[in-house]
């Protein structure tokens, strides 16, 4: 299964939103998260162009995922500010 963003501008309404996702449950497909105008879809490759059929005025695209995560490095502490620091306290 892959996911599949659909984006609809004129779907701002509730009603238009969810007649949409009835139709795309209706062809097999599972809405993950919808919000005005966007619905986040799993589907397998060859239920899509059902999908799009009956989400007439939705675009759609390939959900892509581009987060990166941090690489972990230690904090390097100098040296002079420790020793600095052990002076003011002693």
């Amino acid at each position: 299964m892959s996911r599949y963003v659909f984006f609809n501008s004129d779907a701002q309404d509730a009603k238009v939103l969810t007649a949409a996702k009835k139709a795309v449950r209706s062809r097999g497909a599972t809405v993950v998260k919808s919000l005005a105008g966007t619905m986040l879809l799993e589907a397998t490759p060859a239920q899509l162009p059902q999908v799009a059929q009956a989400s007439p005025g939705w675009r759609y695209s390939v959900e892509r995922k581009m987060t990166r995560v941090p690489e972990r490095k230690p904090l390097e502490r100098s040296k002079a500010r420790g020793a600095a620091a052990a002076a003011a306290k002693g």
